[in-house]
C-alpha cells in the first residue's frame, strides 16, 4: 500500500542524486542522538556549500551562498529532526536521508519508519496542510503549539513553507508485512 500527499515526485529519487546517508538510530544512545544530528548537518551543509562556490568578482555569489547554506541547514535539520522522533524503534529499520540536484532545485528526501499512532496524527495534519490556508494554518499551529506546549504542531514543516517557499511532499508505504514496517519518506523541493 502507497499513499502520495503534496508535491511528491517519484522520478526524482531514481536519478539526480547528490549523496545518502542511511543510519540506525536506534545503535546511537539517546544522549547523542542530538549531537549526531548536528554533526550530520554540518557535514551536508558544507558539502553543499563546496557545490557552489563563491567568486570574488561577483559579490552577490557571496549572499546567494549564504542564504543557500542557511536554507539547507534549517531544511536538514528539520527533516533529520522529524525523522528521529517519529522513528519506529521497534523495528531493525535505518533512516535514510538524501539529497538531489535537479536543474534549479536542490531536493532533500528522508525515510523512516514510522508507528500507527505516529501515522494516524500524520494523516490527520497532512490532510488539515492540503485543505488550509497555509498561513492561516501556521498561525493557528502557533497558537496550539503555545498552549499545548507540544512538539508535535508541524510548524518546522510549516515554516520550511512559509520562510523558504519550499514544495513539500509525503510518500507513506508499507514495505514489509511480516513483521509490518511501513514507512514515512518526506520530500522538500528547494529553488535555488
Amino acid at each position: 500500500m502507497s499513499q502520495i500527499w503534496g508535491d511528491f515526485r517519484e522520478d526524482i529519487l531514481a536519478k539526480h542524486q547528490l549523496f545518502s546517508f542511511e543510519f540506525y538510530i536506534d545503535t546511537i544512545p539517546p544522549e547523542r542522538r542530538k549531537q549526531t544530528r548536528y554533526l550530520i548537518v554540518a557535514f551536508i551543509t558544507d558539502y553543499l556549500a563546496n557545490l557552489f562556490p563563491t567568486s570574488e568578482e561577483d559579490i552577490h555569489s557571496f549572499e546567494k551562498h549564504l542564504t543557500l547554506k542557511s536554507a539547507a541547514t534549517y531544511l536538514t535539520n528539520e527533516l533529520l529532526e522529524n525523522s528521529i522522533k517519529f522513528h519506529h524503534g521497534l523495528v531493525n529499520f535505518p533512516i535514510t536521508f538524501a539529497g538531489y540536484l535537479l536543474d534549479k532545485c536542490l531536493i532533500f528526501a528522508t525515510t523512516n519508519s514510522a508507528q500507527e499512532k505516529s501515522l494516524e496524527k500524520l494523516n490527520i495534519f497532512l490532510n488539515e496542510l492540503i485543505n488550509s490556508d497555509i498561513d492561516e494554518l501556521y498561525f493557528r499551529q502557533l497558537e496550539k503549539g503555545a498552549e499545548e506546549k507540544s512538539d508535535e504542531s508541524g510548524l518546522g514543516l510549516l515554516s520550511m513553507i512559509n520562510d523558504y517557499s519550499a514544495k513539500l511532499g509525503w510518500k507513506i508505504e508499507t514495505v514489509n508485512q511480516d513483521p509490518q514496517i511501513t514507512t514515512v519518506t518526506t520530500m522538500v523541493q528547494l529553488a535555488i
